[in-house]
């Protein structure tokens, strides 16, 4: 037999046993014989009773403020001004 022991509303840990462990019992154990396209740190659906593989985002970054955009407009104008400067430009 192979379970899945449940935490935090995700497959913690799979392992194959004989017959069902008897730990704790605030340990969530689930039978998942058969059922062998389920992985550790896949979602569990305790209504449903389903797993789904877990779904990453890629982290958005913020826009950048009105402020941090006129500080980089600044900073790049002084560049070209010192560049041109430096190259004998008017």
């Amino acid at each position: 037999m192979k379970f899945a022991q449940i935490l935090y509303d995700k497959a913690h840990w799979i392992f194959e046993a004989d017959k069902k462990p008897e730990f704790a019992p605030d340990i969530v154990l689930v039978d998942i014989t058969g059922h062998d396209d389920i992985q550790e740190g896949w979602d569990y659906d305790a209504q449903t009773g389903e797993f789904t593989a877990p779904v990453f985002l890629d982290p958005v970054e913020p826009s950048p403020t009105v402020e941090e955009m006129q500080a980089q407009t600044l900073l790049n104008t002084e560049y070209l001004v010192s560049k041109s400067e430096l190259l004998g430009g008017n």
